[in-house]
């Protein structure tokens, strides 16, 4: 196979255009009456969210249909009409996607299009909801998230663990509480060894040195409750409320937790959480920042502090699990808000905080009534993951066609869905699912234990095509290197050339009819039947390649390196 055919980058450009004529969907406008203007104004639903303001909404269960009323509602104030409902073929791929990080198979499609009942994607739904293919594919999210700022890169040796251990969470569909509590009471050792486990404490352990405890700060903050409170470790915020006191009274739950590596036969085995018997977190002195100022009790952002004895007196321990309390109390609205506005910008493409984890009483939200009573709910169910997704994913809303603003980082008011990249880890499957495995570590490697998993194209593709999940959905962009590894990557077309019982060989021998089998390859890499000027272009195409394999092969090529193929849509 001839991996630079000019006839090739021709048929990309092609199916490409082809492709983007499928997808688009025309802004849908009332024609204007007479004697008003031609273009609507829009008027951005906007507001601030205080702890007070989650507090007076709802913690009922949201009704049916009441998502759609409330967002539909902020709609029609803004002058600004929805998108069209997605098909059946579009709602399967987005749906698969977005709760496994693994595309459809021809049968998963061809069964769901079959279906006539009313409550079809109810159940879709509920069926991917149940599978270890969501909870492994939110458990790789989460440790994208809480690994995406770790600085000392040998840590990763650890995660491996810290994915077994929050794969095993979701799957048994623990609360978003208790996977929160676990993380920040953790104890104990986790090591590099496949026989010793003990991932939640992988959260604690992730910060070294002598900033540890304003990392591991700044990061609880982050996560769980989507407030950049580390602006405030030098000076007070300069665009929200916190000061920089907060910022060191938080800081001070950690006082007394340091990571220490374990070393044994002068080896490097992992690292442990380590409760020291005594030491406090000071305030550097603003002036002087090598002097430091008086010890600082711990405090929440809300200025409360534990409800007992002097904070002195307080083991390690004790200060976490209070600051466990404080984070998934009823009462700290954050905490549910941050979860269901970085879960609603994963699956709607946009959030109503942008950034993801920038959240904050001085911060303006998009529709803050709406996000307020998503989060109400969520509290109200004690914090049900499953049950927050499927209010999400059941919702009008979210089964809204794309239909790109004027310019990236437009906000679509969630009239429709906005594009996203996939993952490295969804996109990775989404490969291995079209073309099968794409090879194992190369030979021996498994002899070097927890580093094999650094060896083989996985992790390559995977460094090459990350990025932090918390950035803007229009902030990740596309390389060079990233569009070379795809189309050039021996590994990668090997698979795709029609030999043996792989993919293409498979089709090819079972459907003799060129437009069966073109059909059948766009189920398979695309997820939907490809439209009457697709299947032209490609039957030009088979028509002048030197050989019906080699014409299938460009083909397929051909739609991996399409921007559909790369998206979540």
């Amino acid at each position: 196979m001839h991996l630079f055919r000019s006839h090739r980058n021709a048929l990309l450009a092609a199916l490409v255009a082809a492709i983007a004529t499928a997808i688009a969907v025309p802004v849908q406008a009332d024609p204007p009456k007479k004697g008003q203007p031609a273009e609507k104004t829009v008027i951005y639903p906007t507001g601030y969210l205080r702890s007070e303001d989650w507090l007076k909404v709802s913690t009922a269960p949201l009704a049916r249909g009441e998502l759609d009323r409330l967002v539909n509602g902020q709609l029609k104030k803004a002058n600004v009409e929805p998108a069209p409902r997605t098909t059946d073929e579009q709602f399967v791929r987005r749906v698969w996607l977005d709760l496994t990080g693994r595309l459809p198979m021809p049968a998963d499609v061809t069964e769901f299009l079959a279906d006539k009942s009313p409550n079809k994607r109810a159940r879709l739904i509920d069926t991917l909801l149940a599978t270890e293919d969501f909870a492994k594919h939110w458990s790789l999210y989460w440790r994208d998230v809480i690994t995406s700022k770790v600085a000392d890169q040998r840590l990763n040796l650890l995660t491996r663990h810290f994915e077994k251990w929050l794969f095993e969470q979701i799957n048994a569909n623990r609360k978003w509480s208790a996977i929160t509590r676990d993380l920040l009471t953790a104890t104990g050792d986790v090591r590099y060894a496949d026989a010793d486990e003990n991932g939640q404490a992988f959260f604690m352990v992730s910060r070294r040195g002598a900033d540890a405890v304003t990392e591991l700060a700044a990061e609880t903050s982050r996560i769980f409750l989507g407030i950049q409170i580390q602006c405030a470790q030098c000076h007070d915020h300069p665009s929200d409320v916190w000061k920089r006191q907060q910022f060191h009274e938080f800081a001070a739950y950690f006082a007394r937790s340091r990571e220490r590596p374990i070393f044994e036969e002068k080896k490097l085995k992992g690292s442990r959480v380590v409760s020291l018997p005594f030491g406090e977190h000071a305030m550097p002195d603003k002036d002087n920042p090598g002097k430091k100022g008086r010890a600082l009790q711990p405090k929440f952002i809300d200025g409360k502090g534990p409800r007992s004895k002097g904070f002195k007196g307080l083991t390690d321990l004790e200060r976490r699990t209070a600051l466990a309390d404080a984070i998934v109390s009823k009462q700290n609205p954050w905490f549910a808000g941050a979860f269901v506005n970085r879960m609603w910008g994963e699956l709607m493409g946009q959030a109503f905080y942008q950034p993801i984890d920038d959240l904050g009483p001085e911060k303006e939200a998009m529709m803050p009534e709406v996000l307020a009573r998503v989060a109400g709910s969520f509290r109200g169910s004690d914090y049900d993951v499953k049950g927050l997704f499927r209010d999400l994913m059941t919702s009008e809303t979210y089964q809204r066609q794309i239909r790109p603003g004027e310019s990236p980082d437009e906000h679509l008011l969630f009239a429709s869905r906005n594009l996203a990249r996939l993952s490295a880890n969804a996109l990775w499957m989404s490969l291995v699912d079209v073309l099968g495995q794409l090879g194992q570590p190369p030979r021996g490697m498994g002899a070097l234990g927890p580093f094999a998993r650094f060896a083989g194209l996985e992790p390559l593709f995977k460094q090459e095509f990350g990025f932090d999940p918390s950035s803007k959905a229009e902030e990740v962009e596309g390389s060079v290197s990233q569009a070379l590894l795809l189309m050039n990557n021996p590994t990668i077309n090997q698979k795709i050339q029609a030999r043996g019982s792989n993919l293409l060989a498979r089709i090819l021998s079972s459907y003799s009819q060129d437009d069966e089998a073109v059909r059948m390859v766009y189920l398979r890499a695309l997820a939907r039947r490809p439209t009457d000027r697709e299947l032209a272009r490609c039957r030009e195409h088979i028509r002048t390649a030197g050989s019906r394999a080699e014409a299938f092969e460009d083909i397929l090529w051909a739609l991996i390196n399409s921007t559909e193929f790369q998206t979540k849509r």
